[in-house]
């Protein structure tokens, strides 16, 4: 008698247990049930709550006056618990029109129970013009970030219809890496109007660019509101590095120390490209004789950006100019052609010799002469190399 009353109260109790067993969705609400979504710090997000009682997949999503469905969730797997999410009024990047909406909360659990919920949501007062990037144009297509004056930077330029929260710029490569681009140039980062980046690479500042290959150029800007456009485009980087040479135990052989008027004086020296990539240069080759009456422009061989060439200077210049007297880095026998320009490639080395004809009475009898190597309009990689002071007799 006594088993069979123990019995019936467990059976009584396993009843009352299942009859309070909580629905597999509950407690949805949306909060406030009206929003306006534009930015200015009132009612401008809803907070949509919810609660399961057992593990589920839960979709949330809007429904319109015309009966089009709007995801805003789609099958998100919760356990067990409370949650909630903020809806501001966009879903897919683009904010809603205003209207009256019915918000939906869909649950379903694992074998095959579900259930639904659905709350009315007003949006009222939207900021209703979307942003956009417009005519995003990268120029040059093809970019070779090295420093040899020919395509050495690239111009990414777009314009922004509407004032942007938030900007971002950079190369994807083809297995997700990022390469943020410089700062703007124009304008500050947002503004409306035309934008520009100015892109090297990074090797300005001696960093590597980004290996050769070709990226995709994305542009992302979303508006306060949440509105959001992606514009895209292509960007092809090929013989990108940063161009190393130095004079080879920064050394010079000269071939005297007294120099008549009239005589010459002669230096020797060996580069070599101790970089990736090969590195421009330009005549007169070496060996080439110079007078002191000369200098490389005289000889039509003019200053170029990117170029590299061995310099000859000495003490009392009055050229206006530093290094009047240039020579290419080796013979044109030495160099590889690429596109009609001339190129010390990585590894190798070069003789370069320079012959300089003293016809002019110098500032001073015994002025101090050196060598230098030159990036032109880049930097002065080595300066003041094996100075050495010639007596010049007149």
């Amino acid at each position: 008698m006594k088993l069979r009353f123990i019995l019936l109260l467990l059976a009584a109790l396993l009843l009352a247990g299942c009859s309070a067993r909580k629905p597999l969705l509950y407690g949805a609400a949306v909060t406030p049930a009206e929003i306006s979504p534009n930015a200015d710090g009132v009612a401008d997000v809803a907070r949509l709550t919810y609660e399961v009682s057992r593990p589920a997949t839960v979709s949330i999503y809007l429904v319109d006056e015309a009966g089009v469905r709007h995801v805003f969730r789609q099958a998100a797997s919760r356990p067990r618990g409370s949650y909630e999410a903020l809806f501001s009024g966009v879903i897919e990047d683009r904010l809603l029109p205003d209207g009256c909406y019915a918000c939906v909360f869909e649950a379903q659990a694992a074998d095959g129970e579900s259930a639904r919920a659905e709350i009315p949501l007003i949006l009222a007062g939207g900021a209703a013009d979307y942003i956009e990037i417009r005519n995003l144009n990268i120029y040059p297509a093809l970019f070779t970030p090295n420093r040899d004056g020919i395509t050495d930077r690239v111009t990414i330029a777009y314009y922004l219809t509407k004032e942007a929260a938030k900007v971002q710029a950079y190369l994807l490569s083809a297995t997700g890496e990022k390469y943020p681009l410089p700062e703007d140039k124009i304008r500050p980062v947002g503004q409306v109007g035309n934008h520009e980046h100015d892109y090297e690479g990074g090797v300005d500042l001696g960093a590597t660019p980004p290996p050769n290959g070709t990226y995709t150029v994305v542009v992302e800007a979303e508006d306060a509101v949440g509105n959001r456009d992606v514009a895209r485009g292509s960007l092809t980087i090929a013989d990108g590095g940063v161009p190393q040479v130095q004079i080879v135990n920064r050394a010079a052989e000269w071939s005297a120390t007294t120099v008549p008027l009239g005589g010459t004086l002669t230096f020797t020296c060996t580069v070599r490209n101790t970089g990736k990539v090969g590195v421009r240069t330009k005549g007169p080759a070496s060996g080439t004789l110079y007078t002191t009456s000369e200098n490389f422009n005289s000889k039509a061989m003019y200053e170029e950006p990117g170029v590299f060439r061995i310099g000859l200077d000495f003490e009392g210049n009055s050229s206006g100019r530093s290094y009047p007297f240039r020579w290419q880095l080796g013979l044109d026998a030495d160099l590889a052609i690429v596109d009609g320009q001339a190129y010390l490639m990585p590894g190798q080395t070069a003789l370069v010799v320079g012959h300089l004809e003293i016809v002019d009475p110098p500032a001073k009898v015994a002025p101090t002469y050196w060598i230098g190597l030159l990036h032109e309009q880049v930097q002065i990689v080595e300066d003041r190399v094996e100075p050495l002071v010639v007596t010049i007799g007149f």
